[in-house]
């Protein structure tokens, strides 16, 4: 096999880049196959479809068979001169893929080639809206220059990139915010309400269990009253960030400011021997990355794009920036729920309380911030000083600039699922279910709140019975008595399937 795209391109000039979500090669077959897995894809091209050994023959291949990839891109551009692209462009400057071409190196080079505007041709989307989560037409903007409609969701500072995969297509097809809108409107607002508090102290103790986290009560408070104004809030400036940072932290490590320090998560295996699992951007770029990250947060806030997908952009994108010495984690499952909210995809008044399934899968959600993580770490240069301190030696800015999100965004998606199906809807079932075991109990004996609540809790824990040893606790009711309430709480509350919704393949 031999490398053939943006791949060749990687290899010829040592570009330094994370390994593309796409990869192609030359292969002795008779028909084009590939091998796609939740961390990419691999496509394999007869020889036909070999092309000349120029930079300018694979970036062509490049474009047509294996879509835009903005850090190779960027890395390739660094390595030619601007009379390089010049002369390249007006071959055919009018072309879909060389107006593409130019385009790009406009955007991500910050710099405009003396070329004159095109000044006629249909305009074409700088990502095709088919293959990849773009902006919404009535956001993007059109570019004159090379007639291109610039739909990229973000700009040259942060620019996530997701690929619509047939996986992602299905989610989208399923349409969550309509399933559970209709579902919801089923039950009494009351209802909704007391199931609202349950979920947003579940979701506030499983942000912090994911960290190995034991808040006290006037922390875990903070939390839920941060959680209620997801959505609500302005938090599309840094003051307003450094404020919810303040909120989440001990008071001890509030931050005044993005940090001005190198940090990373690792952990220590013996003295001097640190085993490093994320390096966070250099402490000289962060004002420029996260500038980049507010403005794109900002715009994809106020477009129609993919609620879903927007959230798994925003949300994983600010914890790799990792802006602050601490609080990142809680404050990038914060961001979740703000998207979800702002984006009216969550109901209102409720919360998908993500943070209790990424608690309980916790290996579905580290290989999340893994396919990140892990391709970054072999290509960062860095050193510890006497005291344990990191310096990371080479420049590392556009690994976090242009990162691809597609797996996340599938797996975010896959969580939205699992929270319906065995949180939201069957919360709300079993609050239901306990009014109308509450209302049966009374009509057998009307204790007061208090006990009926524990003498529920009971029964429950032991699978239908009250235990003996609890026996005295009740010893105002008779034997029968007992067995006729256990008996209601066996019909109502004892757990039963949770609804099926149909997961994509």
């Amino acid at each position: 096999m031999q490398a053939i795209g943006y791949q060749f391109l990687i290899n010829r000039f040592e570009l330094l880049v994370l390994p593309p979500y796409k990869k192609c090669f030359i292969a002795k077959k008779a028909i084009r196959t590939r091998k796609i897995s939740h961390m990419g894809e691999d496509e394999y091209f007869p020889a036909r479809y070999e092309v000349d050994n120029t930079w300018q023959e694979h970036l062509g291949f490049a474009l047509k068979y294996e879509g835009v990839n903005l850090e190779v891109m960027k890395a390739l551009f660094q390595k030619l001169t601007p009379q390089d692209i010049i002369d390249f462009i007006k071959t055919k400057r009018t072309s879909v893929y060389m107006r593409k071409i130019w385009f790009f190196y406009e955007f991500l080079l910050q710099t405009e080639l003396p070329l004159a505007p095109l000044s006629s041709g249909n305009y074409v989307f700088a990502l095709s809206p088919d293959d990849y989560f773009t902006l919404d037409t009535a956001h993007s903007i059109r570019v004159k220059r090379q007639r291109i409609v610039n739909n990229l969701p973000g700009n040259a500072e942060f620019c996530p990139i997701v690929k619509l995969t047939k996986r992602l297509k299905s989610f989208q097809a399923m349409n969550f915010h309509e399933q559970v809108t209709k579902t919801i409107g089923a039950y009494p607002s009351e209802l909704i309400y007391r199931a609202s508090q349950f979920l947003y102290l579940k979701e506030t103790k499983s942000s912090y269990a994911i960290e190995r986290l034991s808040p006290d009560q006037m922390r875990i408070s903070k939390f839920i009253g941060i959680l209620q104004q997801a959505g609500k809030n302005n938090i599309e400036n840094k003051e307003s960030l450094v404020q919810l940072q303040n909120i989440i932290v001990d008071e001890r490590y509030a931050a005044n400011d993005y940090r001005k320090f190198q940090v990373y998560i690792g952990q220590s295996i013996t003295p001097g021997y640190e085993v490093v699992h994320f390096i966070a951007p250099k402490p000289d770029v962060i004002v420029r990355l996260m500038s980049g990250f507010m403005e794109a947060l900002k715009l994809l806030l106020n477009s129609e794009a993919d609620p879903v997908i927007t959230a798994a952009v925003i949300g994983f994108g600010f914890v790799f920036l990792h802006p602050f010495e601490d609080g990142n984690g809680r404050l990038h499952r914060y961001l979740l729920h703000h998207v979800l909210a702002k984006r009216g995809f969550s109901p209102e008044g409720l919360i998908f309380p993500v943070s209790a399934i990424m608690y309980k899968n916790q290996r579905q959600y580290d290989s999340m911030l893994e396919s990140f993580s892990q391709k970054l770490l072999p290509f960062i240069k860095y050193q510890f000083d006497e005291n344990g301190e990191m310096t990371v030696l080479n420049d590392t800015a556009d690994f976090y600039r242009f990162v691809n999100f597609t797996m996340i965004a599938e797996e975010l998606y896959s969580i939205v699922e699992t929270t319906l199906k065995t949180e939201l809807i069957p919360e709300l079932d079993y609050l239901m279910a306990l009014d109308r075991a509450r209302k049966k109990m009374r009509n057998i004996v009307d204790m007061p709140e208090a006990k009926t609540l524990k003498f529920i809790a009971f029964v429950q824990q032991n699978n239908g019975t009250l235990p003996l040893r609890r026996r005295d606790e009740f010893s105002e009711l008779s034997d029968e008595e007992i067995k006729r309430l256990s008996l209601v709480i066996c019909e109502e509350l004892l757990p039963k399937a949770p609804p099926k919704i149909k997961s994509p393949k």
